[in-house]
């Protein structure tokens, strides 16, 4: 897309929409036989690798608002949203294709500038866009992205493998997307530096794509998630997979400066928002409790980032939220697409 604006999406029609798309491709890299143009893009494949492949959709007024969120946030959340699952694998990303559904009376610059921001996000993290399509909506803007990947299989990391006995990590901080959409639902808008830094967490998130690929080197990591639901939520869906319970100790998960710091304003608890509040994007991992050292120090020396250990894999079912004084923490209740 062009960014030159210029009437609605019912006015242009649906070939000079993608002929916009198509001028924001650029020069694909050499693994692309066909991009866009053809019915379908052409991969050449890559002996010794798997392939991944994920999707996520993003719709409305279910996962932003256009009141809160600039088109170019939009379409960067929908990349770098996938490109954290492919970060979860122990992976590097490869190509995208996206699909977006958007009323006809919708401006087309508004197209572009998501286009714009999903272009943004791949080229930052060493993804592309090999091509999509574009529908009418009666109403809502649907954007749905999905990424191809590639790992070695012996690196390939998987939410299978948890055992008894080891540590439960986290990369990063937890909380500030939830400050973020907890400052936007109030209305908060001071500039002051804890909610610019709240708002780029929850409108931006950076997919820890670094982090992963030097845990996965470490080869000490035994299972391993992103964070996109929040840890209250996915901690469980590890376990599940893995055929163990898991003790988390409160005081030690990391929240998030901004999150502590909007705290009071927002009138949630900080470390709920860390716990239940989602989007935060981190990697979730489990690895010997011997190995935990050289894990973060790997961690570390690549990319500066933090890890953090929160607790200890147990025999089992079941996730429990342990406070200082060993009494049980409970989370508060979460979103759920399927409940009004």
């Amino acid at each position: 897309m062009s960014g030159r604006g210029g009437g609605t999406l019912g006015a242009l029609g649906e070939d000079q929409m993608v002929a916009r798309f198509r001028r924001l491709v650029g020069r694909l890299p050499d693994s692309v036989l066909l991009g866009p143009g053809d019915d379908a893009a052409a991969l050449r494949s890559q002996p010794g690798r798997l392939l991944l492949l994920t999707c996520d959709m993003m719709v409305e007024d279910i996962h932003f608002r256009r009141a809160w969120a600039l088109p170019e946030q939009i379409g960067w959340k929908a990349m770098a949203q996938n490109m954290s699952d492919i970060a979860a694998m122990g992976g590097q990303p490869g190509a995208a294709v996206c699909s977006l559904a958007a009323p006809g009376d919708l401006e087309a610059e508004v197209t572009d500038r998501i286009a714009q921001g999903l272009f943004r996000a791949a080229s930052e993290y060493g993804a592309f866009l090999v091509g999509g399509d574009l529908v009418g909506s009666r109403g809502a803007i649907v954007v749905d992205v999905a990424l191809t990947g590639w790992v070695e299989e012996e690196l390939m990391l998987r939410r299978r493998g948890a055992r008894p006995g080891e540590a439960i990590l986290v990369t990063g901080a937890l909380g500030a997307s939830a400050a973020g959409l907890a400052a936007l639902q109030q209305g908060l808008s001071d500039g002051s530096p804890e909610l610019e830094r709240a708002l780029e967490a929850h409108h931006q998130p950076r997919p820890r794509l670094a982090e992963a690929r030097a845990i996965a080197l470490a080869r000490r990591a035994t299972a391993m998630m992103d964070l996109s639901d929040g840890l209250a939520d996915d901690l469980p869906r590890l376990c599940l997979e893995s055929g163990v319970g898991a003790r988390v100790f409160s005081e030690r998960i990391p929240v998030d400066p901004a999150c502590l710091a909007l705290s009071a304003r927002v009138r949630r608890d900080a470390l709920q928002m860390a716990i239940s509040g989602g989007e935060d994007y981190e990697l979730l991992f489990t690895c010997p409790q011997a190995a935990v050292g050289e894990v973060a120090a790997a961690v570390a020396a690549k990319t500066g980032t933090p890890v953090t250990r929160i607790g200890e894999i147990v025999a089992g079912t079941g996730v429990s939220f342990v406070r200082p004084d060993g009494r049980a923490l409970e989370p508060e209740s979460r979103f759920s697409h399927f409940t009004p």
